[in-house]
């Protein structure tokens, strides 16, 4: 019988370039290791204050219902559903990634009537076409749609879709999951109802939290449910009430040390500055796709709508993909992602999110790609990649 588990546990140190999570700095893993404080305490009151207060930074808004849920990305994607979806409504949603189709999915779970439209992977959502699909369903509750698609690495235009949506008379639900934090995100100038994301993308953290906002009409379409929240965990009436700095009414156990990780990334980004975070996603992303074409190789979203913080390249002909990401991170340390539903075993994914978003890192990966593919026979001009990311980072304006 193995006793693995009696020695301590070594985490490998590995450069993190997939989808997520994304590399953590060492400030907000010291912040982690504070000490455990009750989740009823009133010095862990203001850690909660200020997180709500700098999340609204994030998100631009002055929504007093703005938190983290205590879960991952998904967890917020159930709480948006759950409490604004009843049994019997009708929603739609706009699918363009795998993502897309798990909000669907969870709609549906939720009691929904789920109408989708449905645009090819590797392009974002049309304003038109959303238009003229609505007008096929008169009298929806919601419209779902993503933001940055996470499987695909492409960026919709949000403040053009919630417009449509609302002149259809919906609440506008927006997947900001891999977006907020690396792109912009303006929820009150745009108008969205209910926004969530996650806190291991580009906001620095680990996995653990799910940051959501929700404005005033969406909380008055959930005070006036006909029936109760599906969910007890998520149920954002309850929650709206241990967040609220009146009242602090127990809901459940809060993951302390997980918060104190997210107000010092948060700490972080306000340091940094939100523009200037969001300008450095835009230039390192400029150069990983810069070195990739130098590589030959293609790039899967269509130009003018790529993601910054996430970047998908076509796998060659007669190159392996698990061979490829394996030799990466046995011999490079360096994790990327595979490719997700239409896109499994065709797509490379590499992220270039929070932490992860330095220029060392995309001469790191060009590089070991550059000797890996080589390897597999693939014709490299050694050097080629490298100088083309560095020619645009250096000369990159947004």
């Amino acid at each position: 019988m193995s006793s693995s588990y009696m020695t301590e546990l070594s985490a490998p140190q590995k450069v993190l370039l997939g989808p997520g999570p994304s590399t953590v700095h060492p400030r907000v893993l010291a912040a982690m290791a504070s000490p455990v404080m009750g989740h009823l305490d009133p010095a862990f009151f203001q850690v909660m204050d200020d997180v709500c207060e700098m999340l609204r930074m994030v998100f631009h808004t002055e929504n007093k219902m703005t938190v983290p849920i205590s879960s991952t990305g998904t967890g917020a994607m159930e709480t948006a559903c759950a409490n604004v979806i009843e049994p019997g409504d009708e929603v739609l949603i706009a699918r363009n990634g795998y993502f897309g189709v798990r909000l669907g999915d969870i709609a549906g779970r939720c009691g929904a009537t789920v109408h989708l439209l449905d645009t090819p992977w590797g392009k974002s959502v049309d304003p038109q076409m959303l238009r003229d699909e609505l007008k096929k369903h008169p009298g929806l509750k919601a419209v779902g749609v993503v933001h940055a698609e996470t499987s695909t690495g492409v960026l919709s235009e949000v403040k053009e879709l919630v417009d449509v949506i609302h002149e259809a008379g919906a609440l506008a639900i927006v997947d900001a999951v891999t977006s907020l934090g690396g792109h912009d995100m303006r929820m009150d100038e745009w108008g969205i109802d209910v926004c969530y994301s996650a806190t291991q993308k580009c906001l620095g953290a680990p996995p653990g939290l799910a940051p959501i906002s929700l404005s005033q009409s969406a909380m008055d379409v959930v005070s006036k449910r006909s029936t109760k929240v599906q969910s007890f965990y998520f149920n954002l009436q309850d929650l709206e009430a241990y967040w609220n700095q009146t009242r602090r009414a127990y809901h459940h156990t809060s993951p302390i040390n997980m918060t104190y990780a997210l107000r010092e990334s948060l700490r972080m980004m306000m340091e940094e500055g939100l523009d200037n975070r969001i300008h450095r996603h835009a230039r390192v992303a400029a150069g990983l796709r810069a070195g990739a074409e130098a590589l030959g190789l293609s790039l899967l979203a269509e130009e003018g709508h790529r993601l910054n913080p996430l970047t998908t390249v076509s796998i060659p002909e007669g190159i392996e993909d698990g061979k490829v990401r394996a030799s990466l991170l046995n011999d490079y340390d360096i994790e990327i992602g595979g490719g997700l539903g239409e896109f499994a075993g065709k797509a490379w994914r590499i992220g270039l999110m929070g932490e992860s978003a330095r220029e060392r890192n995309v001469f790191a990966v060009l590089s070991a790609l550059e000797t890996i593919l080589s390897k597999e026979g693939y014709e490299v001009a050694f050097g080629a990649s490298l100088s083309a990311a560095q020619r645009a980072i250096a000369t990159y304006n947004e």
